[in-house]
């Protein structure tokens, strides 16, 4: 089943075109990595996926869905800007997104996200005060909290120790076996290679699956 379809999508910024005539799915139930060298585009990527920016030509199809939707519920996107409100603390943001995403009970929910992630001693502090690491925790458990159908990920494994970064292998494990799709921006080879059903490597602006040649 088709969770997301980009079909001929390119962008441009500037004069310079990052993506150029992409077509990729994401099906229920994968992990697909990408990968390619820094400002090779895959960021500029993963905005369009989530509806965030708006391809210079092509389409972005979420069957069942609508990707321009403002909350997007069954969407959970990490992005290097942690989409996380510095004045406000680790609770408020968690409430705030819970009420957006539509979560019932979202205390419980928001309780046991805290608990997995070691926060919850912070939960009171403000996000701008904690370290990157904890705020990269945070920052995982607001992706998550819904339960989405899809994950957008940018270097998610980034500022984590070890002990977090073996749970959300885990995790990401598991929500690929309850039938989530997920796209992952990583530099770990370990990681991807041990998560990924499959890699695309993002040159030129060409989106490319491991082992087919460039045109």
């Amino acid at each position: 089943m088709t969770l997301l379809e980009l079909h001929q999508v390119s962008k441009e910024v500037g004069q310079r075109m990052l993506l150029s005539s992409i077509d990729f799915t994401l099906s229920k139930g994968e992990i697909v990595a990408i990968t390619g060298q820094n400002g090779a585009g895959k960021t500029t990527l993963l905005h369009v996926m989530a509806g965030l920016s708006k391809p210079s030509s092509g389409q972005l199809k979420i069957p069942g869905g609508d990707p321009s939707s403002p909350s997007r519920r069954h969407i959970g996107v990490m992005l290097e800007a942690s989409m996380l409100y510095g004045d406000l603390t680790v609770a408020e943001n968690l409430r705030y997104y819970a009420k957006l995403y539509g979560i019932k009970d979202s205390h419980a929910v928001i309780e046991t996200w805290l608990m997995r992630v070691s926060l919850t001693l912070e939960a009171d502090q403000l996000v701008k005060t904690l370290s990157k690491g904890m705020r990269q925790r945070v920052a995982i458990v607001r992706a998550m909290l819904h339960a989405p159908k899809i994950l957008l990920l940018d270097e998610p494994f980034d500022g984590l120790d070890r002990q977090h970064s073996e749970k959300l292998v885990q995790w990401l494990i598991d929500a690929k076996q309850a039938g989530c799709g997920i796209v992952l921006i990583s530099h770990d080879e370990r990681i991807v290679s041990a998560l990924a059903s499959r890699q695309c490597h993002l040159q030129e602006g060409f989106l490319l699956e491991k082992g087919v040649a460039m045109p």
